[in-house]
């Protein structure tokens, strides 16, 4: 499964056109799967502003399937979803995987069924945060009120955070940008993935 993602300079919440362009493995992926209550990661091989939009993108286009979709910034190391979405960054996953309770429980509405939750400040190394044993329990309690868990990870390229959220996924898009990201690179990933015993579900091609 691979679609190409014409990428744009800025993101707006309202962009039909973009979205568009995403229904395709969104329709893909829920054929694959064939599951309720499905956990997706999207990833890359080298980290920009450009994967942080499709993400968003691919949130967006989910919850117009008429599911109620959550995305996580699981990107500890680059956090933007707060950005895009412009929401409140103050309370977010950091928080609750160190078990820090929330004024507010629920993750923050974005638009339809589509729920957001930010990163929050980050004190400690990802990695650490990541391998906490909290993520599998928050991963059990996002499944009951949500059809689908999107998380938006870091680049895995010599980075071991996205093969720590991958464990917890059924399926991994590994986003590619055309003219930057290397042959050899994307193969590298794609070993990454196999020594974890890790497949990756389809890709995006950022044109």
């Amino acid at each position: 499964m691979s679609i190409k993602f014409t990428r744009k300079q800025s993101f707006y919440l309202n962009d039909v056109i973009n979205k568009d362009q995403l229904y395709s493995i969104c329709n893909t992926i829920q054929a694959k799967l064939q599951k309720d209550n499905s956990v997706l990661m999207i990833t890359s091989i080298s980290q920009s502003q450009h994967i942080a939009n499709a993400a968003a993108y691919l949130a967006l286009a989910l919850s117009d399937q008429r599911k109620r979709v959550l995305v996580v910034d699981a990107n500890l190391r680059q956090p933007s979803l707060h950005q895009l979405f412009n929401i409140d960054n103050s309370f977010g996953l950091t928080n609750l995987l160190l078990s820090e309770a929330p004024l507010n429980n629920q993750a923050i509405h974005i638009k339809g069924t589509l729920f957001c939750l930010p990163t929050s400040e980050v004190l400690y190394e990802p990695t650490a945060l990541l391998t906490l044993d909290t993520l599998p329990t928050l991963i059990a309690e996002w499944k009951e009120h949500f059809d689908i868990i999107l998380f938006h990870t870091s680049d895995s390229l010599d980075k071991p955070d996205a093969n720590i959220v991958a464990k917890y996924c059924d399926g991994i898009i590994l986003a590619i940008q055309e003219g930057r990201d290397k042959l050899e690179k994307i193969a590298g990933v794609k070993r990454q993935f196999e020594r974890a015993n890790l497949e990756i579900s389809g890709s995006m091609i950022i044109s």
